[in-house]
């Protein structure tokens, strides 16, 4: 899980928008989704594999909308 604060520092970097929709939205509706999969060894210590996404766009994710 990430911290909190590491959160709002991603979330202010992207100036608190989705990085695939482009849409601006509020920091609680928006989630950090890890590039490479905590099973194959992606972790939230890295900032490369990591990226800011609304909840839709991090669903469209899981179920392999996007790669």
């Amino acid at each position: 899980m990430i911290s909190k604060n590491k959160k709002e520092l991603l979330c202010k970097f992207v100036e608190n928008t989705c990085e695939e929709c482009k849409k601006e939205f509020d920091i609680s509706e928006l989630e950090i989704h890890r590039i490479r999969r905590g099973i194959n060894g992606g972790t939230y210590d890295d900032f490369r594999n990591l990226k800011v996404v609304c909840s839709e766009c991090h669903k469209m994710y899981h179920f392999g909308e996007f790669t």
